[in-house]
């Protein structure tokens, strides 16, 4: 495990950032409340509260307007294929030829397509990384629960396999993205068909179940935006009465034979800090390779900010996507 460098923090600042989490917090759990008594009133008003909610998202986390990307956008690949089997976007960088592929699948609580932050966000990691990037969505919670993202994300992976199979490929993912993902790949993993060259996990939610110590621990503390009756509405939105502890909904109990070298970065202030802590743990206890960075006290999926942190860290997940894709394409030669 490595450490990032910890900067000490002024008494006043620690306040201030509680109180915006506390806020955070109520905000967010006013609004979940809002769903689950709308969804009791009816099918209709249920799916207007989707719609508000689902714009609100996209306002709040809209894009930083002072943050220049250095990577083009296209909603087609820039190779001749059929349609992919879900809605997609691809992202390169502007002025380098592409080392390879990152996939990249995005988070949101199961329930929000990716935003325009994220969507800038996936463009820096193509110029970092050197990259093309692949972004496929899929299909949300609750209109659709579990396993339909986890199957929309295998058949994702199974077309960019069939149109680019000789593209050395490392997969990313983050949030609740982290989850539909690492379920996918255990299914791949299961049937026998390739994976990736490496995986990158950024303040990964794996267990729906919420049995992580720092999601109780968090909450209490308001070091977090969210809390831990927040994550069990979105985990109820997306399971819709599946188990929290099977595999295809929470991976963390599902086994990591097989995978890749895995890179995961968190936040020892995260609500879900302990669910990237005890992958670990599995993933050693079977051999794997799994390279655990912690920052200190940043926010919930900090890289889609645009501070110093944020850009650490995405330099330095960047810097594994080169050298693992770099990796596969001098092993395939």
């Amino acid at each position: 495990m490595k450490a990032a460098p910890e900067t000490p923090r002024r008494p006043f600042a620690d306040f201030r950032q509680n109180l915006s989490y506390t806020i955070a917090q109520r905000v967010i759990t006013r609004v979940l409340r809002k769903g689950l008594a709308s969804h009791s009133r009816g099918e209709a008003e249920f799916a207007e509260f989707l719609r508000k909610a689902r714009a609100w998202h996209d306002r709040y986390d809209g894009v930083l307007p002072s943050l220049e990307v250095d990577a083009t956008w296209s909603a087609t690949p820039d190779y001749a294929a059929p349609s992919p089997p879900t809605r997609a976007d691809w992202f390169a960088p502007r002025d380098k030829a592409p080392r390879g592929t990152v996939f990249y699948v995005h988070g949101g609580s199961f329930v929000a397509e990716r935003s325009p932050r994220i969507g800038q966000l996936v463009g820096r990691f193509a110029a970092a990384a050197e990259a093309s990037v692949y972004a496929p969505s899929y299909r949300l919670a609750p209109e659709h629960p579990c396993p339909a993202a986890v199957d929309d994300i295998v058949e994702a992976w199974r077309w960019q396999l069939r149109h680019r199979p000789d593209e050395p490929v490392v997969a990313l993912a983050e949030s609740a993205g982290a989850a539909i993902m690492m379920a996918a790949f255990q299914v791949i993993r299961d049937r026998g068909e390739p994976m990736p060259a490496g995986i990158v996990l950024l303040s990964p939610w794996l267990d729906l179940s919420l049995q992580s110590w720092s999601v109780m621990a968090a909450s209490i503390a308001k070091t977090s935006p969210h809390t831990m009756e927040s994550l069990a509405m979105f985990a109820h939105f997306y399971l819709q009465g599946r188990s929290a502890i099977e595999p295809i909904a929470s991976p963390l109990f599902g086994c990591f034979d097989g995978f890749p070298p895995l890179l995961v970065h968190a936040s020892r202030t995260d609500i879900l800090y302990d669910d990237s802590m005890r992958l670990a743990d599995k993933v050693r206890d079977v051999g794997g390779d799994l390279t655990l960075r912690h920052w200190a006290d940043e926010t919930h999926f900090w890289e889609r900010m645009n501070t110093p942190k944020a850009r650490q860290s995405i330099e330095l997940a960047a810097g594994f996507i080169r050298r693992r894709l770099d990796d596969r394409r001098v092993g395939a030669q």
